[in-house]
């Protein structure tokens, strides 16, 4: 029977099926018949595996090199044949298949060499040095991998030249010297090519441009047109490595033709220039000179008949030649014009930063920071700047010049704006460094001035100590970026200082410990003081006490010391711990080496007096704080000391008068009223003094510490004449405060006080209308009282003793 579509279809005959199955069983039996058949058996299937796997692995290395032979060696092959889109495209085959790392070096090679000849082509600047950028990392990869080594010195040249036209020219000098060596390469280019990587950047080598140059000439195949381009090279190397003479006479033995010859005459007008700068200004040969560069610098725009580079540059000498000609109005018109006209090229850069310098001297540096600006930002795009006009030294010359001049007029905002921008010209660690200077100098400048300011006075301390924190933020960025220099100590010290003045004593204490790690001798003891002191202020007493009992054991000599008791005192007395305190403050004040000169001495009489009031101590604290304001009559502690003697007489007057209730006899009440009398007239003249003092302009009206003694003032005085039931004169001191602080939560305790007198006055009416008056007076008081400041009632409680109170 036919099978469809034509085929036949002729089952195998089924005594061949038959045979087949028996051999099979056949030799399974006889390979399980024993153990040795098992071994044999065993034995030939693994052969037989381990030579597929072989097999498969030959085949594998088989391909890789089909795949090499193909297109690896095809694209190798194409790029020396010069077809670099061919190459590029064997390349782009590959790239579908595996490959060895021989052969990825090979491909990245061709890579970077397609590319780099592309960047030839390319007509934009930018692009083209982005393509020799691309260019560059291919090579750089192709050289760390497996590459042939027949290819590896042409790859190292070309490397170095993708460098050098990509920008990064200390990479590329390492690398082109190293192609110097090896003699297959083109030495001659290398050289050239090495003169370019010299000179580029923001800071030349032209010695080293200069001997790698007279290489360059020394060629005898060099062309006309690159022999005079590199004397031109030659002889500005030597202008700028001053060596004038030299490169005169090189450029006048020069042949120069077309724009080359414009150079040549541009050259030796700068050369004229720079000789009659030396030159007394009244002299004939100078004069002479002048003349001469300023008819050069006219025929470099006819020569130059592009009207290109050469013709701006001689723009921007014209305008030097009005300066050195004493024509500063014309020089600054000039320098103006070609900024104008050459916008953004080097010739108009440098002109804007002439003019800029023209507007500072003359007084108006906020035009001249517009063109500063204008300047750093197109020098920091790096293309935009040219180094044969004006050289980075100079650059940065004028530029420190500039910010010197804002630091010196107090022009703090206007440093700041230059030193953003200097980061191209400065680096990071010296505008690190400006920006911490200009900061520090701002904030010591507003505190100065608060201290003298009567209006405004907290608004520029707040405002100094703000600068100061930024002024130690950018002393601690600086200490880092020289944390390998002997610098970094002073910077770490600048830092918790400008930190410490600036109130922030969390960061001041976290630097100061730091400091103290790495340095071992100087500033130590008072590093410790200021570390207690800020662990103080930030409220850390048990820091505080350790930092600063480590400073009076280890340097108990030092002058420091006697402040770190005087601040170890303070902060046993936070702690709570008045008898270490107290013991602090006797060592300074018994010890030999302190007099009441000192500060120290004086300020520890002050703190001792208060400490022993807060004791209860009213005794010793009226003595010690008496003798204090004796002493010190015109000290800033002084004023609050006479107030704490008042309060200490008015507490002292408690003990008599708790007596007076409990005495049995007449002469016991006598003499306990008389004391208590006695205790309390005294504290009323302490009181009476400090409030004149404050009222008869002795006080700053500014300090709310003084404001709140005068307050103060004011309700003890009307509280110690009730005690004496001199109740008319205590009704005018709680008039005072009512008067004077009618939103202020403490005159309703007046108000109370005063209806209290006038019921001990009995006068119950009047007493009444207080109250009524306080009624009114709080229900004027704003919504956001906060009457816990000043009393102990809250609105609602006063509400209800005033309402209770008029019942009475």
């Amino acid at each position: 029977m036919e099978a469809p579509h034509g085929h036949a279809a002729t089952p195998p005959p089924a005594d061949e099926h038959a045979s087949s199955e028996g051999r099979l069983t056949r030799m399974l039996h006889w390979a399980t018949g024993s153990k040795l058949r098992k071994a044999i058996a065993a034995l030939t299937i693994f052969t037989l595996l381990g030579g597929s796997v072989a097999a498969f692995s030959l085949f594998e290395q088989w391909a890789e090199e089909v795949v090499e032979r193909d297109y690896v060696q095809l694209a190798l092959k194409s790029l020396d044949e010069g077809k670099y889109a061919d190459a590029k495209s064997m390349i782009g085959q590959m790239q579908q298949q595996p490959a060895s790392p021989r052969q990825l070096a090979s491909a990245l090679y061709v890579l970077g060499v397609v590319k780099a000849n592309e960047a030839d082509q390319e007509a934009a600047a930018s692009r083209r040095r982005a393509m020799h950028e691309i260019a560059a990392r291919y090579l750089k990869k192709a050289l760390k991998l497996d590459l042939d080594e027949t290819r590896h010195g042409q790859a190292n040249f070309l490397l170095g030249r993708s460098l050098v036209r990509s920008g990064q020219t200390k990479d590329a000098i390492r690398v082109l010297e190293e192609s110097l060596l090896d003699s297959k390469q083109p030495t001659a280019e290398i050289h050239a090519l090495l003169v370019t990587a010299h000179l580029d950047g923001k800071e030349p080598d032209f010695k080293s441009a200069l001997r790698h140059n007279e290489e360059v000439l020394a060629d005898q195949q060099l062309t006309d047109e690159k022999r005079q381009r590199a004397t031109l090279i030659s002889a500005e190397a030597m202008l700028r490595l001053g060596r004038r003479t030299a490169a005169r006479e090189l450029l006048q033995q020069l042949k120069a033709t077309g724009v080359e010859e414009a150079n040549r005459v541009l050259m030796l007008a700068r050369i004229d220039l720079d000789d009659a700068e030396e030159l007394p200004v009244d002299s004939r040969e100078r004069t002479d000179l002048l003349q001469r560069a300023q008819i050069q610098l006219q025929q470099v725009a006819q020569l130059d008949t592009s009207h290109d580079l050469p013709t701006r540059q001689a723009a921007l000498w014209i305008a030097r030649y009005f300066e050195l000609s004493n024509d500063h109005d014309a020089a600054a018109a000039e320098y103006a014009k070609v900024a104008k006209v050459y916008p953004g090229t080097a010739a108009g850069l440098t002109a804007a930063l002439a003019a800029a310098d023209y507007h500072r001297r003359n007084g108006r540096l906020e035009k001249a920071l517009v063109d500063y600006k204008l300047v750093l930002h197109a020098i920091d795009a790096q293309e935009g700047y040219d180094d044969s006009l004006l050289p980075v030294e100079d650059l940065r010359d004028r530029m420190k010049e500039a910010f010197d001049q804002c630091i010196e007029q107090r022009l703090y905002p206007e440093a700041l704006t230059l030193v953003d921008l200097f980061h191209t010209v400065f680096g990071e660690t010296l505008t690190t460094e400006m920006r911490a200077r200009t900061h520090d100098q701002w904030g010591q400048r507003q505190l100065e001035q608060a201290t003298v300011d009567p209006l405004g006075t907290e608004t520029l301390r707040l405002e100094g100590r703000k600068q100061l924190r930024e002024a130690g933020r950018a002393y601690e960025a600086l200490a880092r970026l020289r944390f390998a220099s002997r610098q970094f100590v002073d910077d770490l010290w600048n830092a918790a200082e400008s930190y410490f003045n600036g109130q922030s004593y969390t960061n001041a204490a976290r630097v100061y410990a730091e400091y103290l790690h790495h340095e071992s001798r100087r500033r130590n003891p008072l590093a410790l003081l200021r570390l207690g002191q800020s662990e103080l202020a930030a409220r850390k007493f048990d820091l505080a006490v350790e930092a600063l009992s480590e400073c009076v054991e280890m340097y108990p000599l030092d002058p420091v010391a006697y402040q770190a008791r005087l601040e170890a005192a303070r902060a046993y007395e936070k702690l709570e711990k008045p008898a270490e305190a107290e013991k602090m403050l006797v060592t300074n004040l018994v010890e030999d080496v302190l007099t009441p000169a000192s500060p120290e001495w004086r300020d520890s009489l002050f703190e001792l007096g208060t400490l022993l009031y807060q004791q209860k101590r009213y005794d010793e604290s009226i003595k010690r704080l008496d003798e204090a304001v004796k002493r010190y009559p015109e000290a800033k502690e002084t004023l609050l000391a006479r107030y704490t003697i008042g309060r200490a007489y008015h507490a002292a007057a408690e003990e008599p008068a708790k007596r007076l209730a409990e005495s049995k006899t007449e002469n016991e009440r006598l003499n306990a009223r008389t004391q208590m009398t006695e205790l309390l007239i005294k504290a009323h003249e302490n009181y009476l003094n400090v409030q004149r003092t404050l009222t008869l302009g002795g006080g700053d009206a500014s300090d709310p510490m003084q404001q709140t003694l005068l307050r103060n003032c004011y309700m003890l005085q009307g509280s110690v004449l009730f005690e004496l039931r001199r109740f008319e004169e205590a009704l005018k001191a709680y008039g005072n405060v009512i008067t004077s602080y009618q939103s202020d939560p403490i005159a309703m305790e007046s108000f109370l006080q005063a209806a209290a007198c006038w019921r001990r006055l009995d006068q119950p009416v009047k007493a009444r209308v207080t109250l009524d008056q306080a009624k009114l007076v709080l229900k004027e008081m704003p919504p956001t009282t906060d009457f816990r400041t000043a009393t102990n009632f809250t609105r609602t409680q006063w509400e209800y003793l005033l309402n209770q109170m008029s019942l009475w």
